[in-house]
C-alpha cells in the first residue's frame, strides 16, 4: 500500500491548539499559488484553507478544498485576460488556471485578481530579467551523484536566484530544489551551487529521491525578487527543520496576496534538459 505524508505548507491552519485546549475555528481563506515566467504563460492554482483535526486527511479528502469555478484575471496594465480553469495531472492539486493569450515579459508588472463566492484576492509581481547558468558540472560527491551549477552575478545590482528541478518519470511538475535559494550577498561569484532534487508536498515512500546519472532531468534557473526569495527561503526552512522532531519551526510562509494566502511571483527563467548518461551536455531549452 502506498503511503503519503502531506506537508500542508501553503494551506495554513485554521485550527490550532494550546495545551489541551483547541482554539475556535476561523473563517476559511483562499490560498493562491501563482506564477508567470518571462516568455511563459501564467499559471494559478486555487484552494481553501484546511481545518486541522486529530483525524488523518486522505488525498481524496483534499479535493473538496480545490476551487474550480473562480474568475481569475491577469492584467499587464494595458490588457486584461480571464484565465481558463482545467484539470491537469501535471500539477498538485490537479487543477490549474491558465491562458495562451498573454506571455510574460521581463521588466513588466502583472496584476492578479481572484473572485470566488465571498473571496476576493489581489496581488502584483514584476518579472526580473532572465538569467542563465554559465556551466553545469556533474559527478560524484562523497559517493552521491550530483549536479552543480556555475553561476555569476552582477556586483552592481542586488539579486536573488532560485533553482527548480523536475525528474522525468518521477515528478509531474517542477519542485523547489533543496537549499538552492540564493541571496547574492551570501556568496562570492562566480560560484558552484549544488542543484538537488526536491520533495513534493505529496511524499511517496516507494519513490527514490536520490538523483541518478540514469535520470532525465529538467532544471529551471530563475532570477526572483526579494519577496519571492523570502518565501522560498522560509519554505526551505520549514521543509528542513520541520523534519527534525527536536526542533519546532512554526513561522508562517511569506505572502504577497491581499485578501488571501500564498503567492503570485514573476520569474526570469532559463531552462535546461539533461539526457540520461549525457549530463555533461544539457540542452538549453530557453
Amino acid at each position: 500500500m502506498r503511503k503519503y505524508l502531506i506537508h500542508i505548507l501553503l494551506v495554513l491552519f485554521s485550527v490550532s491548539c494550546t495545551g489541551d485546549r483547541f482554539i475556535e475555528e476561523t473563517e476559511p481563506m483562499i490560498v493562491v499559488e501563482g506564477w508567470i515566467d518571462a516568455d511563459g504563460y501564467p499559471k494559478v492554482i486555487l484552494t481553501q484553507t484546511i481545518p486541522v483535526s486529530d483525524e488523518e486527511h486522505q488525498l481524496n479528502d483534499l479535493s473538496e478544498y480545490i476551487i474550480k469555478w473562480a474568475k481569475v484575471t491577469i492584467s499587464d496594465g494595458e490588457k486584461s485576460v480571464v484565465l481558463t480553469g482545467k484539470y491537469s495531472p501535471k500539477y498538485f492539486p490537479p487543477y490549474v488556471y491558465t491562458t495562451a493569450e498573454m506571455r510574460g515579459e521581463a521588466g513588466r508588472t502583472y496584476y492578479l485578481t481572484v473572485q470566488y463566492e465571498n473571496f476576493y484576492a489581489t496581488a502584483e509581481t514584476t518579472i526580473p530579467e532572465k538569467v542563465e547558468v554559465k556551466e553545469f558540472i556533474t559527478g560524484n560527491d562523497n559517493g552521491k551523484y550530483c549536479i552543480k551549477a556555475l553561476i555569476d552575478d552582477n556586483p552592481d545590482e542586488k539579486n536573488y536566484y532560485k533553482f527548480f528541478v523536475k525528474v522525468v518519470g518521477r515528478d509531474s511538475m517542477y519542485l523547489s530544489s533543496n537549499l538552492a535559494v540564493i541571496d547574492d550577498e551570501n556568496y562570492v561569484f562566480p560560484c558552484k551551487i549544488p542543484v538537488e532534487i526536491g520533495t513534493s508536498v505529496v511524499y511517496d515512500i516507494n519513490k527514490s529521491y536520490i538523483l541518478s546519472e540514469k535520470d532525465s532531468v529538467l532544471i529551471r534557473y530563475a532570477q526572483i525578487d526579494s519577496l519571492s526569495y523570502s518565501f522560498w527561503d522560509n519554505y526551505k526552512n520549514i521543509i528542513e527543520l520541520g523534519q527534525n522532531p527536536f526542533f519546532r519551526y512554526s513561522n508562517s510562509l511569506k505572502s504577497n496576496i491581499n485578501g488571501g494566502l500564498g503567492y503570485w511571483f514573476g520569474y526570469g527563467v532559463s531552462e535546461y534538459f539533461f539526457l540520461p548518461y549525457n549530463h555533461d551536455n544539457p540542452i538549453h531549452l530557453r
